[in-house]
């Protein structure tokens, strides 16, 4: 094979080239929906917290809790029926507060002016032992003035030197503080040839009275001791200021449960902070952070660290307190030795409290999940003490409003709880008149009833059961129907059935799943040799093509993924060379779908189209610095009815089976 060189060509021959086209730019696919829970409980943190196992929400969330709130019990049955990840919202009474605990600072005391006399020797050999006893004792400063105040940490001493001169070899000096019990420090001071002997003791601490005991020697034979040891006390050392408060990540009386250490490090002017929960056994340490600071410029700064949106505590967060608002002796208005926390074992959190106000799910939903960009599955969790044990109309109206506003979220709800005895046929009432009084009646939801008995996973005997809303175990069949198909398969049917299930609150007559069907109420029902199956795949919405799950979950999917690949184009040149761009880039992600067969037809002329061109992008738009791409997709919607035919023939028997669906046909 020959390559080509400069035309014209000189001899005969075969020339190859090869010319490869660049392929479109390729994106990863966004995450699929995240599995998202919000309502009460008892203990954990009230910010939204993503967990990946049951194992992790029991640790940050102190597990089934006192057995009242229905959130614990829908994450563990999510996770027990394929969910892989979930967001977790703690919702609390907006009179709740949060438990706390302020750590002070060790304030640097003074430069100390006094320099420790040392040690000394003890005088050896034989010796007439003096007669006299030391008097005379002083305070002094290193210039030989009288002082009554000494330093926070050391003071100077002298005394009146014992004559005649050679009568004294040495003094010993004992210096001790009867409160600390151990304290000893000894020096041995030198008879002088003139003037008084003086001896210094540094390392002490401020505020405290040592006492001082100070004893001739000739050689080694001691004269008698002072009758009364004289008594000093060091200055009141400065007053330390709060340097850092610890609170608790949720509010309520929980956090009174959390227990905080500090401890030196092996970074001077760093610290380490250790975190338990529920008790002050080492066992219950659930986290240590090692040498941290309190200086914002240092990397290992403590709030920097223990905030982190992505690796801080799960359990505390943390405030900077220095410096302090006035002038404070002993601490600095800017990062030095004194920015560091005392050093506290086991000091609790306080003044947590659980408040009684009524707690608003759908505004907290809102609130908290506005700079979450997850595509967002959102169960509400209901309680005991609600009406049916579900948030009332009011909240789960506003949710849906949200959901359709945000777009980027589908909201599975939870039938009313019937209390017994009820027939199905009062059920079925109950049902359809709860689902068809929510508004809208958007396609950003499905209801799922009735309520499962299972196993109960909080039950002290392994035959005891428990009757569960079926959202939490719902959420996981979508999760495990994203990972094995995707967002265009409906998580229903005989190969999804819940897992830990044992029976159902209401078994329900054909004419009854009709009416529950028509009025957009998923069934979970008994499916012989399949266990209890999710039968039903509709949203809330009616006569338009997303009413069914799949077809607005795969809307959903194509509209985040779309966006995603191609937001590299704001701010580039726009022109027919972006318009091509982002056409072939498009195209490449339906292909990418339909040959997964994720669309209605494995054709790509038959399952999708996509404009970026003039005829879109006109003068007037380009002015407007828009680009406008407009796609096409035909969606698969879901097989609910199948049709057998029979009739009979002289022969035999004839079958026939047909599905009764509608292909769709989509513009996003």
């Amino acid at each position: 094979m020959t390559t080509p060189t400069a035309f014209p060509y000189k001899r005969p021959g075969v020339y190859i080239s090869e010319t490869l086209k660049p392929l479109p730019q390729q994106v990863s696919p966004p995450g699929l929906a995240v599995g998202t829970f919000v309502g009460t409980h008892d203990a954990g943190p009230s910010v939204p917290m993503k967990v990946t196992s049951w194992e992790q929400f029991m640790s940050l969330y102190g597990g089934f809790g006192n057995g009242l709130n229905y959130l614990p019990f829908q994450v563990y049955s999510y996770f027990a029926n394929g969910g892989q990840t979930a967001w977790i919202l703690r919702a609390t009474p907006t009179d709740s507060t949060i438990a706390s605990l302020v750590v002070k600072n060790q304030p640097l005391p003074p430069a100390e002016t006094i320099v420790a006399t040392p040690d000394g020797t003890a005088p050896t050999g034989s010796g007439t032992a003096p007669t006299a006893q030391v008097t005379g004792v002083q305070l002094v400063t290193p210039s030989g003035s009288v002082t009554a105040n000494p330093e926070q940490t050391a003071f100077m001493i002298e005394w009146n030197a014992i004559t005649p001169l050679t009568d004294v070899d040495a003094y010993q000096v004992v210096v001790t503080n009867p409160a600390e019990g151990s304290f000893n420090q000894q020096v041995w001071v030198a008879q002088p040839d003139t003037g008084k002997p003086q001896a210094a003791f540094t390392d002490l601490a401020p505020n405290t009275t040592y006492s001082v005991q100070i004893t001739a020697y000739k050689g080694g034979t001691a004269g008698p001791p002072m009758d009364t040891p004289a008594t000093f006390t060091t200055l009141v050392g400065y007053t330390s200021v709060d340097a850092l408060q610890v609170s608790a990540r949720g509010k309520g009386a929980y956090g009174n449960s959390i227990y905080i250490s500090t401890a030196p490090s092996w970074t001077s002017g760093r610290f380490h902070l250790f975190v338990k929960y529920g008790s002050t056994a080492s066992s219950a340490l659930v986290e240590s952070w090692q040498d941290l600071s309190l200086n914002p410029a240092d990397p290992r700064y403590v709030v920097g660290i223990l905030d982190s949106a992505s690796s801080g505590s799960n359990y505390v967060t943390v405030t900077n307190l220095l410096p302090p608002a006035s002038a404070t002796a002993g601490t600095g208005s800017t990062p030095d030795g004194s920015w560091l926390p005392e050093y506290v074992t086991d000091a609790p959190l306080e003044t947590g409290t659980d408040g009684v106000q009524a707690v608003n799910l759908a505004q907290q939903l809102s609130d908290q999940f506005a700079a979450v960009s997850d595509v967002l599955l959102v169960n509400l969790c209901g309680n005991t003490a609600m009406t049916d044990h579900v948030p009332p109309a009011t909240q789960i109206n506003a949710a849906l409003a949200w959901a359709e506003d945000r777009r980027a979220a589908f909201v599975v709800l939870d039938v009313p709880r019937q209390p017994s005895p009820i027939d199905s046929a009062a059920a079925t009432t109950k049902y359809t008149e709860t689902v068809s009084g929510y508004a809208p009646a958007t396609s950003y939801a499905a209801a799922y009833g009735p309520w499962l008995q299972v196993a109960d996973p909080a039950g002290s005997s392994v035959s005891s059961t428990r009757a569960l809303p079926p959202g939490g175990a719902v959420m996981g069949q979508y999760a495990q129907a994203d990972a094995a198909v995707g967002p265009n398969r409906s998580p229903a049917g005989v190969a999804y059935n819940i897992v830990g299930a044992v029976g159902v609150e209401h078994l329900f007559t054909t004419d009854q799943l009709d009416t529950l069907n028509e009025s957009a109420v998923n069934v979970i029902r008994p499916i012989p040799r399949s266990g209890f199956c999710v039968m039903g795949a509709r949203t809330l919405k009616k006569g338009m093509p997303d009413r069914y799950i799949s077809v607005r979950r795969m809307l959903t999917y194509l509209e985040t993924l779309l966006e995603d690949v191609t937001r590299f184009a704001i701010f580039e040149p726009n022109g027919p060379e972006l318009w091509q761009s982002l056409e072939a880039l498009v195209d490449q992600q339906l292909l990418t779908l339909t040959q997964a067969g994720q669309l209605q037809s494995t054709v790509p002329d038959e399952a999708y189209w996509v404009v970026c061109d003039a005829t879109n992008n006109t003068a007037a738009t380009v002015a407007l610095g828009e680009i406008h791409i407009t796609v096409g997709v035909a969606l698969a919607s879901p097989a609910e009815f199948i049709v057998i035919e029979i009739s009979q023939y002289q022969g035999g028997v004839s079958t026939s089976a047909s599905t009764d669906s509608t292909d769709q046909t989509t513009t996003v």
